[in-house]
Protein backbone atom coordinates (compact mmCIF):
# COMPACT_ATOMS: atom_id res chain seq x y z
CA UNK A 1 0.00 0.00 0.00
CA UNK A 2 1.31 3.43 -0.96
CA UNK A 3 0.12 6.47 0.99
CA UNK A 4 0.59 10.07 -0.10
CA UNK A 5 -0.33 12.54 2.65
CA UNK A 6 -1.09 16.22 2.18
CA UNK A 7 -0.15 17.89 5.45
CA UNK A 8 0.89 21.15 7.06
CA UNK A 9 4.35 21.85 8.47
CA UNK A 10 3.27 20.59 11.91
CA UNK A 11 2.41 17.22 10.33
CA UNK A 12 -1.37 17.50 10.63
CA UNK A 13 -2.86 15.42 7.82
CA UNK A 14 -5.41 17.23 5.68
CA UNK A 15 -5.91 14.56 3.03
CA UNK A 16 -4.47 11.25 1.89
CA UNK A 17 -4.32 9.32 -1.35
CA UNK A 18 -4.03 5.55 -0.95
CA UNK A 19 -3.02 3.30 -3.83
CA UNK A 20 -1.71 -0.24 -4.29
CA UNK A 21 2.06 -0.58 -3.84
CA UNK A 22 2.54 -1.74 -7.44
CA UNK A 23 0.62 1.17 -8.99
CA UNK A 24 2.31 4.16 -10.62
CA UNK A 25 3.03 7.07 -8.25
CA UNK A 26 0.19 9.57 -7.95
CA UNK A 27 0.58 13.28 -8.47
CA UNK A 28 -1.41 15.82 -6.47
CA UNK A 29 -1.49 19.57 -6.24
CA UNK A 30 -1.38 21.22 -2.87
CA UNK A 31 -2.73 24.39 -1.39
CA UNK A 32 -0.36 27.08 -0.22
CA UNK A 33 1.08 25.99 3.10
CA UNK A 34 0.57 22.25 2.55
CA UNK A 35 3.15 19.64 1.66
CA UNK A 36 2.76 16.27 -0.07
CA UNK A 37 4.79 13.38 1.34
CA UNK A 38 4.81 9.64 0.73
CA UNK A 39 4.59 7.91 4.10
CA UNK A 40 5.02 4.35 5.29
CA UNK A 41 1.82 2.52 6.17
CA UNK A 42 1.47 1.92 9.93
CA UNK A 43 1.11 -1.65 11.22
CA UNK A 44 -2.61 -1.02 11.74
CA UNK A 45 -3.03 -1.00 7.95
CA UNK A 46 -1.76 -4.55 7.47
CA UNK A 47 -4.43 -6.68 5.86
CA UNK A 48 -6.76 -3.85 4.88
CA UNK A 49 -8.46 -4.39 1.52
CA UNK A 50 -8.75 -1.14 -0.45
CA UNK A 51 -11.78 -2.54 -2.28
CA UNK A 52 -13.72 -3.19 0.93
CA UNK A 53 -15.82 -0.26 2.28
CA UNK A 54 -15.35 -1.44 5.89
CA UNK A 55 -11.57 -1.48 5.43
CA UNK A 56 -11.69 2.03 4.01
CA UNK A 57 -13.70 3.19 7.03
CA UNK A 58 -11.11 1.58 9.34
CA UNK A 59 -8.34 3.29 7.39
CA UNK A 60 -10.00 6.67 7.95
CA UNK A 61 -10.41 6.00 11.68
CA UNK A 62 -6.78 4.96 12.08
CA UNK A 63 -5.45 7.93 10.10
CA UNK A 64 -7.18 10.34 12.47
CA UNK A 65 -4.72 9.14 15.12
CA UNK A 66 -1.57 9.93 13.09
CA UNK A 67 0.42 12.89 11.89
CA UNK A 68 3.31 13.09 9.41
CA UNK A 69 6.78 13.25 10.94
CA UNK A 70 9.55 14.28 8.58
CA UNK A 71 12.85 13.08 10.00
CA UNK A 72 15.08 14.53 7.32
CA UNK A 73 14.80 17.79 5.46
CA UNK A 74 15.14 17.92 1.71
CA UNK A 75 17.81 20.19 0.34
CA UNK A 76 19.24 21.26 -2.99
CA UNK A 77 22.71 20.08 -3.93
CA UNK A 78 24.81 20.86 -6.98
CA UNK A 79 24.54 18.40 -9.85
CA UNK A 80 28.29 18.51 -10.37
CA UNK A 81 31.12 20.18 -8.45
CA UNK A 82 32.26 22.15 -11.51
CA UNK A 83 28.89 23.86 -11.93
CA UNK A 84 29.25 27.57 -11.17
Amino acid sequence: MRILARHDVQGNVHEIVVSPADSPPVVVTTEIGLLATYVEAPEEFTGLDLNDPESLQRLTEVLDQFRVEAKAEARLVRKSPEAY
